[in-house]
């Protein structure tokens, strides 16, 4: 019974999420300053939610399986994350993106939440 709620808890908080990303996107996009930062963070505590909401039933029990997956996670999200800062240094480098450096933060932040928890996913459907 607890392990439906779980799963049950993410998928309401990622759809509240979700209508609250689809606002402040709006809101952001409308007013011409998109990438302002919360509203990328939104985005990536809404992927957040749903992925958790898939792998909570393989999360709650601890097994091997679930520490392999986490490990793998982590190791090939280390490298993609890498990747993300080599091009977002370049982009910067070259004049190519204008953003401040909260946004440059926010942005790797939310791409950080994002790539550890759907590589989780794709490697759960793997292992």
């Amino acid at each position: 019974m607890k392990k439906q709620y779980d799963r049950k808890l993410f998928v309401i908080f990622g759809t509240m999420f979700l209508l609250m990303s689809a606002l402040f996107n709006g809101a952001t996009i409308s007013t011409g300053v998109f990438p302002a930062g919360h509203d990328i963070m939104l985005i990536a505590i809404t992927i957040m939610c749903f992925c958790n909401a898939y792998l909570a039933p393989q999360f709650i029990q601890n097994d091997e399986r679930t520490k392999r997956i986490k490990e793998r996670s982590m190791f090939y999200s280390y490298f993609i994350i890498l990747g993300y800062m080599i091009i977002m240094l370049t982009l910067l480098q070259f004049n190519f993106l204008f953003i401040t450096a909260y946004q440059a933060v926010a942005i790797l932040a939310a791409l950080t939440i994002m790539t550890v928890f759907i590589s989780m996913v794709v490697l759960s459907k793997r292992y």
